[in-house]
């Protein structure tokens, strides 16, 4: 029969995704520090259900290294060294340069647009001294580089590292107090520059917002051999 893909009916989403998603939120807004650890029962009461749906949920919040599961001792949020921040921070500088560069070619406009609302967002979470807030608008802010680039490899392969970086940054912003002031001016000022097309400044100023995260780290991190920046 012809056209009988509309009365397909949508199937509810599993009550595991559902704790998936509620669970990596809590994670990346850094409600569940770096290391800690995850107890299946008191997610399985916080949530109001069974075991089986958390452990399906960690599983999956496995596979995407939010957490680590570590048989007879638990389950753990992953706990970053600097070297994985430095390996983090050169895979995202990489992607949100050349993300950047084909959302000002493909759609500058809506790209403006959404940086901009990012950022009014991240002057009302400071003015409210709302921390998860200003790391939500912030993950947004970077966000939009990927969903307005046209590529869906790209936006993908960013996914791949999203929630981690979040959690990073949620977590520092929590050692550390209020989101910081030199951190939400270069926002502003990566605002500014994509309004007026300026790649070549903006890569600049790029590439010292996103190696602020590894500097940050230096003081919350454990050293690691495998760390190469200075």
């Amino acid at each position: 029969m012809v056209g009988t893909r509309q009365f397909r009916i949508k199937q509810p989403q599993s009550i595991a995704q559902m704790v998936v998603e509620r669970l990596r939120e809590a994670i990346i807004d850094g409600h569940f520090g770096l290391g800690e650890n995850i107890s299946e029962d008191k997610l399985a009461e916080t949530f109001g259900v069974s075991r089986t749906p958390i452990r399906d949920a960690l599983l999956q919040l496995q596979q995407s290294g939010l957490v680590i599961v570590r048989p007879k001792r638990g389950t753990f949020v992953f706990s970053p060294t600097l070297a994985d921040v430095e390996i983090l921070c050169e895979y995202r500088l990489m992607l949100e340069m050349q993300a950047l560069r084909l959302s000002m070619t493909r759609n500058h406009g809506d790209l403006t647009d959404a940086i901009q609302s990012a950022v009014t967002a991240m002057t009302a979470a400071l003015e409210a001294s709302d921390q998860f807030a200003y790391a939500r608008a912030d993950a947004a802010f970077h966000r939009a580089f990927f969903d307005l680039c046209g590529n869906r490899l790209i936006r993908d392969a960013y996914t791949v590292a999203e929630g981690q970086l979040g959690a990073i940054r949620s977590s520092l912003s929590v050692a550390y107090g209020q989101p910081g002031d030199q951190s939400y001016a270069e926002h502003k000022q990566i605002a500014e520059l994509i309004a007026a097309k300026d790649i070549d400044a903006l890569a600049a100023v790029m590439d010292e917002h996103v190696w602020r995260t590894l500097r940050v780290a230096r003081d919350a991190l454990p050293e690691d051999a495998g760390s190469r920046r200075p």
